[in-house]
This record gives structure tokens, sequence and C-alpha cells, in this order.
């Protein structure tokens, strides 16, 4: 054994194998490797934190728009105010309100300065303060601003003979006391729309060629990097964080629903892009030896590519 000890000692040298340093370079290294090991979720987790986030603040934006003192009535600023931008809702509900910032929400009718801003002015110009009945029932919802940069909403009634609105914010009732007006601005707000068989049938035919054209790209992407599409699950750890997941989008789809934040067009981009990230990133984390999150990645883009052309196309 002594021998054998000289002998390594003539190699080695006779310092102490493990100096301090060193075994604090040991140790060290080990704390980082087991602090990489255990931030797999660190990140995704920080992207998920981050967006919604996001989600919070761009859901909060479209209702809490700029509010102006107002220090006129409607008819007064009508009457001194040109109306610079326009939205139109139909809206039968009397409890809700649908219409918005131009740009903010989906299916209004938007207009600038021009002859259904004229049409409006003149309206709102000839509004009397009078007292609601029960005679009187919605037809739309409008948001209008005025040059001064103040918005108002207002809520459009009809009876059988009188045109009438409400002021939303000082829930003041008018009634528009000029015939001239009130037929001018009807023949304009009561266009009929007749039923397009042809309309409806190409509706179909878009909706088929979405979901085709997502079935293609997803084949396309699990083909190039040879992503399984079997089993759908790594692990039941993985299912069991998927059906959480679907739980809660489920739970927010409903919220926003019962809210009708649902018709806020940046409210509906950020649900769709917390809802794929987070899908991502769980799939990053249970399945990114096989690529699985090339597919949710994929899908995602081009679910954000249908939503912004469904958008333009609506508000078109």
């Amino acid at each position: 054994m002594t021998s054998f000890k000289n002998k390594l000692d003539k190699e080695l040298g006779e310092a102490p194998r493990f100096t301090k340093a060193l075994q604090e370079r040991i140790v060290h290294s080990a704390e980082q490797q087991q602090h990489k090991q255990n931030r797999h979720w660190q990140y995704p987790a920080m992207i998920v934190g981050a967006i919604v986030t996001l989600l919070f603040l761009f859901v909060v934006g479209p209702l809490q728009q700029t509010v102006y003192p107002q220090h006129a009535s409607i008819v007064e600023l009508a009457q001194n105010e040109q109306i610079q931008q326009l939205s139109i809702a139909s809206n039968r509900n009397e409890y809700s309100f649908k219409a918005g910032r131009t740009g903010w929400v989906i299916g209004q009718q938007e207009y600038g300065k021009g002859e259904e801003a004229k049409l409006i002015e003149n309206v709102l110009q000839h509004g009397v303060v009078a007292h609601k009945n029960d005679d009187y029932h919605v037809i739309n919802n409008m948001w209008v601003e005025f040059g001064n940069g103040q918005s108002v909403k207002i809520t459009l009634y009809r009876n059988m003979q009188q045109l009438a609105f409400l002021d939303v914010k000082t829930n003041t009732f008018y009634k528009v006391n000029d015939e001239q007006a009130v037929t001018a601005f009807t023949d304009f707000i009561f266009k009929v729309v007749e039923f397009s068989p042809r309309g409806f049938i190409a509706m179909m035919v878009i909706l088929v060629l979405i979901l085709f054209g997502a079935w293609v790209v997803e084949r396309a992407v699990r083909w190039k990097f040879n992503i399984p599409k079997e089993p759908k699950y790594v692990t039941d750890k993985h299912q069991k964080t998927a059906i959480i997941l679907k739980f809660f989008s489920f739970i927010v789809l409903a919220i926003f629903n019962l809210k009708q934040w649902i018709i806020f067009i940046a409210a509906d981009f950020v649900l769709i892009l917390v809802s794929m990230l987070t899908l991502i990133a769980t799939e990053y984390y249970f399945g990114r030896h096989e690529k699985r999150h090339y597919v949710a990645i994929t899908n995602a883009v081009y679910l954000l590519i249908v939503f912004i052309a469904f958008v333009i196309w609506f508000n078109n």
C-alpha cells in the first residue's frame, strides 16, 4: 500500500486531491446543473404569466374608454360640434350596450364624416327631453365622438310613430320632434337586407376551406418533422394538465360571453393568443423531444391569420 501511495504521489504530487477551491467549483457546477433541470417550466410559465397580464390590460382597455367631462347635453353637443366618427350596432336588449369605439368592436357599422354623420347630427339636434314609456322599444346602440373629443353612448328607441334616444351616461331620454329628420334617418337605419342563399352557401364553403386548410397545414408539419399523432398524451400528467387547461378555457370563454367582452377585437385577439401560447408551453414541456410544440405553433399562427382576415372582412 505504501509503495503504491509513493508511486501515486510521484505522479500526482503530494498536494491534497480536493482543494477548497476545487470543492467550491464542483459544488457550484452541481448547483447550476440542478438549477437548469428545475427550470424546464420556468420560461413557459413566465410567458404565460406575461400574456395573462396583457389579457387583463387589453380586456380592460376597450371597456375603460377615455371619459371626457360632459358639461353639455347631447343636443347641445350636436348643435355646436361636428361628429368625427360613429359606430352603430344592432341590439334589441335594453340592458346591454354593444357599440364601441371604432376599430374595437366586431360586427358594428362604422362611419366617419359624411352623409351618415349628418343624418345623426340632424336627429340629435332635434331631441327634446321626454318621459320614456313602455311603448318604446330598443332598435340600435350608437357610439358617437364629436369634434371636441367628447364621446357619448346612445341607445335608439322607436314606437309606432316616434323616434327617440337615450343618453346612456346621464340616463336622459329624448324624443325627436322633426318628422323630416326622422324619415331621413329611418330610411338609412332600416335598410332592407335580403337573405341571400348564395351568401349563406359562400359562408359554408369558406368555413369548410378554413377547416380543410388547418388539417392540411397540421399534416404537413407532422410529416416534415416526423411528429406522431398518437398517443395524444405523452404521460398521465400531460393529460391532466391538458384537461385542466381546457376547463379553465371554458370558464374564461363563458365569462367573456356573460360580460359581452367577446365583441371586442382586442379582447378576442389576446384570448386566442393566451390560449395558443399556453398550449405551446404545455406541448413544449411534455413533448419537446418529439417536437410536438411545432404543431401547436403552426396552429396558433394559422388561427391568428384566420381571425385577422375575419375581422377585416366582417368590418368592411
